[in-house]
């Protein structure tokens, strides 16, 4: 069991001595298991934030402008994880289709353009695609465990 719980805390990527807003964090990245928040997580860590809220978010503010700049330039929306539960983490999030399109435009966009321009013959050869559900299919048993996995690694049960 040792031996899985440091290998699982050596998949979760950590750098320390990041210099944003003018203080010296720890990054750690994690992917986000909320169904509601997909997405990979930045969490800016440090034993030296202010205790005063409103000081901790003009720091978190200072924080997102500066990622929204970096972040922006490849065209990666980055917003501020409001349900952060560690006092002593400043979270934010990179969404799944934020980072969907990224990858589209970077590694398939001669794929992307030439699927946005279809010549007049593929497009009357195309099948007409099934519909998605209209609802969330229950989760297998399959799904449950992974779900249980992810859960523990994060420390949540």
């Amino acid at each position: 069991m040792k031996q899985l719980l440091e290998a699982l805390q050596a998949a979760i990527p950590e750098y320390p001595g990041i210099e944003i807003a003018g203080k010296t964090f720890t990054l750690r990245m994690d992917v986000n298991t909320n169904k509601t928040k997909k997405g990979i997580k930045l969490q800016f860590v440090s034993n030296e934030l202010p205790e005063d809220v409103r000081l901790k978010q003009q720091l978190a503010n200072a924080i997102g402008s500066e990622l929204q700049v970096k972040f922006g330039e490849a065209k990666l929306q980055v917003i501020l994880d409001l349900e952060n539960p560690y006092k002593n983490v400043i979270g934010f999030l990179i969404p799944l289709p934020s980072i969907a399109n990224y990858i589209m435009d970077v590694a398939f966009s001669d794929a992307a353009q030439s699927s946005q321009a279809p010549d007049e013959e593929a497009a009357a050869d195309e099948v007409e695609a099934e519909p998605l559900p209209s609802e969330e299919m229950p989760a297998t048993e399959e799904d449950e465990d992974l779900k249980e996995m992810m859960k523990w690694r994060a420390g949540i049960k």
